[in-house]
């Protein structure tokens, strides 16, 4: 046995009449009364259809893709900043890594200049004035030497400081250990530095070799 239905009559006006028979056909409704139907049965089964009109559908799709364009040109921006960023700090990375190379070699030639005169004497164990630059003043650079306990000599041609513990090691080999005039014998004795300071004693006659006893005698002019 079918489901019994039962008549209900509505009245409506005319422009809500033709409201529902246009939407009617546009859902494929038979009819009217059929689309009513439909309409009440959603409502009661909680599954109402919403119906959109299709001006609706083409402003809310293009509201919605205004809004992804606007994302889309915020993500275009940023991803351009951050290649321009990593563009920068590669730059930057090539410039410190330039700097590190040039810059032992500037701190070694500060730390150079830095120096004092009895630290380059102490290097060097003995300094001549000959060797000095000409802008130089001598008087001031022996008297500081001096002062700073170089020894120095003065020889009828220029002057010589000579480190304080050179000069002892110095003293020591010629005058206690050398038994000899022999120059190569000497050379071997003083090392190159220290028989460069005995030729220019010998040959302003501050070092004498004794024959008898074999040893050199001191008669060094030290200034003091």
């Amino acid at each position: 046995m079918g489901e019994k239905k039962r008549p209900i009559t509505i009245y409506l006006d005319e422009d809500l009449f033709r409201e529902l028979t246009s939407l009617s056909e546009k859902e494929g409704a038979p009819s009217v009364s059929d689309f009513i139907v439909k309409i009440i049965k959603e409502k009661i089964s909680g599954v109402e259809k919403p119906v959109f009109d299709e001006s609706l559908k083409s402003r809310i799709t293009r509201i919605v893709q205004d809004e992804v364009n606007k994302h889309l040109q915020v993500v275009e921006m940023l991803r351009r900043q951050i290649a321009e960023l990593y563009e920068k700090v590669d730059a930057l990375s090539a410039t410190i890594e330039e700097l590190k190379s040039k810059t032992p070699e500037t701190t070694e030639a500060r730390r150079e200049k830095k120096k004092t005169g009895m630290e380059r004497l102490k290097e060097e164990g003995v300094v001549f004035e000959s060797n000095l630059p000409k802008k130089l003043n001598r008087d001031a650079f022996f008297n500081y030497l001096r002062r700073e306990g170089a020894i120095v000599i003065e020889t009828s041609k220029e002057r010589i400081a000579v480190d304080p513990e050179f000069w002892r090691d110095f003293e020591v080999k010629l005058f206690e250990k050398a038994n000899t005039n022999n120059e190569e014998d000497l050379k071997k004795i003083l090392g190159d530095k220290g028989f460069m300071l005995f030729t220019k004693l010998r040959d302003d006659n501050q070092v004498i070799f004794d024959s008898s006893s074999r040893k050199w005698r001191n008669l060094i002019n030290v200034v003091g």
